[in-house]
């Protein structure tokens, strides 16, 4: 029980998170392959979108100003029951330190219960104190049907066990799939970047209690979304050309889209126009307010010649800067013919 890869030589999945709260996730399984060859060197994540540094354990993105996520590799994990349903889990990684130990008792469980090992009771005694939690210990056990099962135990055991926390330990991620990732794979090379400014009320649509999607939201729809369009497009010639025994096509070529965010860069607080909407939105209504301050302000923002001015100045820098990163990940694009 829990063995999700059973492979000899276990390959590391890279999870990576925002806040202490959130779930781990993994990356695309490519960007966990190329990480496990870089050698510690930086790596090009998410079609170019992001980049991996596996030594300092982080992921940032190339395009979008957001902070730094964490990132850690693992090869086991802890099941661990969510919240008001019992009958799905979430894995959390094991550190390295103690995903080795772990590695270590289960090939020792392997060969002593194959035909030529020595029996597994020996095994079933065996407690292992693990390195970062040493309020824990690891054991090997049947479970009630029967099956071996790596499980994470407190070291002071309650009485009889009743109320005692176990976790069962998996090793490997399991299966898994990233929205997007084929589809980009089975895509050619990069012909075309394109900037998409935002419109008014970006500050609203912005906020993570807000239920419109903001526009890094919309743009990575529409990414997936015309990927997976010229994808499906490209897969049905192909399907009409092996029909009529011609050479199949080749693939699509791929399309970036890069969001410009100006909403956040060129507002002042004290500034007299936002002072004044203020003083005269209405407290009591806080939607109503949060319209007047974060939509309609847009729209006196732009009629007024400093805000233009310093609008225009904010995204035309902002393409500038971010076509400079571009072309810095994909070096060869205007070589190659690639258009913005």
């Amino acid at each position: 029980e829990g063995v999700e890869d059973a492979s000899t030589m276990l390959a590391r999945i890279w999870l990576t998170r925002e806040r202490e709260s959130d779930v781990w996730k993994p990356l695309r399984k490519v960007d966990c392959k190329s990480l496990n060859e870089s050698r510690g060197e930086e790596v090009v994540v998410d079609g170019g979108r992001a980049t991996a540094d596996p030594r300092g354990g982080t992921l940032r993105s190339n395009y979008v100003s957001r902070p730094a996520t964490r990132l850690i590799p693992a090869t086991w994990f802890q099941r661990e029951e969510k919240k008001n349903n019992s009958k799905e889990f979430v894995l959390v990684p094991l550190p390295e330190a103690d995903a080795w130990q772990v590695e270590l008792l289960y090939q020792n469980a392997v060969r002593a219960a194959s035909s030529l090992g020595e029996g597994i009771d020996e095994i079933l005694k065996e407690e292992v104190v693990l390195e970062t939690q040493p309020e824990y210990k690891l054991c090997v056990v049947r479970n009630h049907g029967g099956m071996l099962c790596m499980r994470k135990k407190p070291r002071r055991s309650a009485f009889l066990g009743i109320g005692e926390v176990q976790f069962t330990l998996q090793r490997g991620y399991g299966q898994y799939t990233i929205e997007g990732e084929d589809d980009e794979n089975a895509l050619g090379d990069l012909t075309h970047c394109v900037f998409i400014v935002h419109g008014i009320g970006e500050t609203m649509w912005s906020r993570q209690e807000s239920s419109t999607s903001s526009i890094r939201d919309d743009v990575d729809t529409l990414r997936s979304t015309v990927n997976r369009k010229k994808v499906l497009t490209w897969r049905d010639e192909c399907k009409r050309c092996e029909r009529q025994k011609k050479p199949p096509p080749p693939p699509p070529n791929r399309v970036e889209f890069i969001p410009i965010e100006w909403y956040d860069k060129v507002r002042s607080p004290t500034h007299a126009l936002v002072e004044s909407l203020r003083a005269v939105t209405i407290n009591s209504i806080p939607a109503l307010r949060a319209i007047a301050n974060d939509v309609i302000f847009d729209v006196l923002m732009y009629l007024t010649p400093e805000y233009c001015r310093a609008i225009l100045e904010c995204v035309t820098n902002q393409i500038v800067e971010l076509y400079s990163t571009f072309q810095r990940i994909n070096p060869t694009f205007v070589q190659d013919g690639g258009k913005m």
